[in-house]
């Protein structure tokens, strides 16, 4: 009686699925392996590529996950914290690049709406940086928030009205995705190997390969000659598997200097409110109130075949730090319900609009997420790009804010020059290819979008409501 067949999964070829049960696994020999699969990793892949390296990336999730999957997509020239090369990046480096990979980008309407203080530090700064502003007033307040207390609390009136952006992010991670397929392996790393002294000898060990299974269940070993880090949230996570790995403290490792490297890089758990709607009830503005540390990121995007708008609300005091030993490595923070309730009712009173339309009846949806914020010696507006310390062939790239991922970018490819050499484009790595792309962030796995009455049975403090009951 004949055996049965194995089962092979769609996509994989036959010589890999034997190759995978007889043991022979295939190893990439490449000058550069990124890890991490947002923003980030896609573009130092897609610059080395171009600048002739032998590159490859591994990712432990769809591309485009974690920090990127909850970016709203803000191209921020920094307008509350003015830095001229923020605003340089968005304008020669974001929108070129949009522009020539014909990634939609949207200006929309955008305004700082603050009282005296911290207003009267702003315009100095802005004239001095170069940026562009308009100052409109209080007849300058868009129609939204007309009926808010934006101003109920403060000395002063200024409403700004600003030149920003937002990006189309899946548009943009499949841009940056494009023609790299068959350089992408989408799986786990499951072992490290090191090398004693490093490639050129010496006393510090150097990343020597290492071992993934694929999410097609198939093992791939890379041997590189240098490692990007550009894992996000999941930095420390990935540190603390290097230098626990087997073989690390033979090699001669410091655990203490590799962890120091990466030890500015901190994380915040921001709550986000979304708000969703047709364009005609829940209008593109987006705004910023530094006075209250709150932000309205509106972004355009079809939903049920209509123009629709998705508000994406946060708010400083709703943010809490994360020990890195605790951050999860998709950026999922922790959702606090009261907080939530806090949320809403802040929004409410700034955007009464919102409530009474969504009260009467309106296609109007809610939902809530925590999210983790990555920070650079205590700044949003900061990145870290250099060599680790305690390890002579890994570094990282790590950006804060969709503006520092080209200036990471630039200065990795500026120390990855200095200890390798290119030695042209691989064109494809053993199972790479067809990778899976990440969802956007209102159309999160699981989510769930609340209407005006589901949103008060869900948080029942949410204020001025005739169902409204106290938590037990």
């Amino acid at each position: 009686m004949p055996a049965d067949e194995p089962e092979f999964d769609t996509g994989v070829a036959l010589y890999e699925r034997i190759r995978e049960r007889l043991g022979w696994y295939p190893t990439a020999d490449v000058d550069v392996l990124v890890v991490g699969g947002g923003i980030q990793g896609l573009l130092v892949l897609n610059e080395l590529t171009d600048s002739g390296y032998a590159a490859a990336l591994v990712s432990n999730a769809p591309l485009g996950a974690g920090q990127t999957f909850d970016w709203p997509g803000t191209l921020s020239k920094g307008y509350l914290d003015p830095d001229p090369d923020q605003r340089r990046a968005v304008e020669e480096r974001w929108l070129p690049f949009a522009e020539a990979e014909r990634v939609p980008v949207e200006g929309g309407e955008w305004y700082v709406c603050s009282t005296d203080h911290p207003y009267q530090y702003l315009p100095p700064q802005w004239d001095e940086g170069g940026y562009e502003y308009d100052e409109r007033g209080i007849d300058g307040l868009p129609e939204i928030y007309r009926d808010g207390t934006i101003f109920a609390k403060g000395s002063g009136e200024h409403v700004t009205s600003l030149d920003e952006y937002t990006v189309d992010r899946e548009a943009l991670v499949r841009a940056l995705v494009d023609g790299h397929e068959e350089r992408i392996v989408v799986g786990d790393i499951t072992e490290f190997a090191f090398d004693e002294g490093g490639q050129g000898g010496g006393d510090t060990p150097a990343l020597d390969g290492l071992t993934v299974e694929t999410h097609e269940d198939l093992t791939v070993r890379f041997d590189p000659e240098y490692v990007v880090a550009a894992k996000g949230t999941g930095t420390h996570g990935f540190v603390d598997s290097l230098v626990g790995a087997a073989g690390f403290a033979e090699a001669g490792g410091d655990p203490d200097s590799v962890r120091e490297s990466v030890a500015s890089v901190t994380y915040r758990n921001v709550l986000v409110l979304a708000v969703r709607g047709p364009a005609t009830e829940l209008p593109a503005v987006s705004a910023y109130l530094p006075h209250r540390g709150m932000s309205v990121v509106a972004r355009r995007h079809r939903h049920r075949e209509e123009n629709y708008v998705t508000w994406y609300v946060t708010n400083d005091t709703a943010t809490s730090e994360v020990a890195p030993v605790e951050a999860t490595d998709d950026a999922t923070g922790t959702l606090d319900p009261e907080q939530v309730e806090v949320g809403y009712n802040k929004l409410f009173e700034l955007a009464p609009a919102v409530k009474e339309r969504a009260a009467d009846g309106a296609d109007i949806e809610f939902y809530a997420y925590a999210t983790l914020e990555q920070r650079v010696d205590g700044e949003s507006t900061r990145h870290l790009a250099a060599p680790v310390d305690g390890l002579a062939n890994v570094g990282v790239a790590l950006p804060s804010g969709a503006a520092g991922v080209w200036a990471a970018t630039d200065e990795t490819l500026d120390y990855v020059a200095d200890a390798v050499d290119p030695s042209g484009p691989v064109d494809a790595v053993p199972t790479g290819g067809n990778p899976p792309i990440g969802r956007l962030a209102d159309d999160r796995p699981g989510a769930r979008w609340l209407d005006w009455k589901a949103l008060g049975v869900r948080y029942p403090r949410v204020q001025n409501r005739p169902d409204a009951v106290e938590r037990s």
